[in-house]
């Protein structure tokens, strides 16, 4: 187990964006990991997310975000595995999980307050993130899940960054050593442990139409980056399309 003062040299280095000389993507014989669902992805990442690390997966909304927690968890269900998802702020829609192919059946579902974040008081929303945090460490301490994912992807930044560093330090302690992956889903950085990835998602709007009046949105143009070194990319709209791009015409308030 590491100690306080080698995880807070490892966060330094990443919030100063010098974690290139930390391991990066190379996979260590006996290192175990659970797919994420997206075979590109996976060959990106060294066969996928690693158990028993606090891994990230990062993106602004309509970057396909949640179509990537969703491949994951249908990956691990499809294995016979279960999944803990906790819901910060009620964000989930199971609907469009089964039709993706979640099993329903294997997912322990902990549904956060319903809030609309942007008319929310501030003590309201870290009330919220206390408790989504405080569920993800007792399932991780439960044992038993393949994947444990804590979705804070509509909560505000600012309240991500004024927890203390040590909140992502017990996490990442909870899990060394387990057969669990640990994702955390936000719109930036929040605490992955040293040999976690982060997983950075992006989107460039696509237009058709040659002229203002015929110019109309296409879709979404989603690119990734992964890796403490964030060197390699890889155009998902090309390779994974249809899966990052599934729910945008249906549930587009979490993408």
């Amino acid at each position: 187990m590491k100690s306080a003062a080698i995880f807070r040299l490892e966060s330094l280095l990443q919030e100063k964006k010098l974690d290139g000389t930390l391991a990066g993507l190379r996979l260590d014989p006996g290192v175990r990991t659970a797919s994420t669902g997206l075979a590109a992805l996976d060959a990106m990442m060294g066969g996928g997310w690693r158990r028993g690390e606090v891994s990230e997966l990062i993106g602004a909304r309509s970057t396909g975000r949640t179509s990537v927690l969703v491949a994951t968890a249908a990956a691990a269900t499809a294995r016979g595995e279960v999944v803990g998802l906790v819901d910060a702020v009620d964000r989930f829609d199971p609907a469009s999980a089964a039709a993706a192919g979640v099993d329903l059946d294997r997912v322990l579902w902990v549904r956060g307050p319903t809030l609309t974040v942007e008319l929310s008081r501030p003590p309201v929303i870290e009330r919220a993130v206390h408790q989504a945090i405080r569920a993800v460490d007792l399932i991780v301490r439960a044992g038993g899940f393949s994947i444990v994912a804590l979705d804070v992807a509509d909560v505000p930044a600012r309240h991500l960054r004024a927890l203390p560093w040590t909140t992502w330090l017990r996490l990442s302690h909870a899990n060394e050593g387990r057969d669990t992956v640990c994702l955390l889903v936000g719109e930036s950085p929040m605490g992955k442990s040293a040999r976690g990835t982060s997983v950075h998602l992006e989107a460039a709007r696509c237009w058709t139409g040659t002229s203002a009046q015929s110019r109309r949105l296409a879709g979404l143009n989603v690119q990734l980056r992964a890796g403490a070194n964030g060197h390699a990319a890889i155009d998902l709209k090309a390779s994974e399309g249809r899966r990052v791009r599934q729910g945008r015409t249906g549930t587009p308030r979490n993408l």
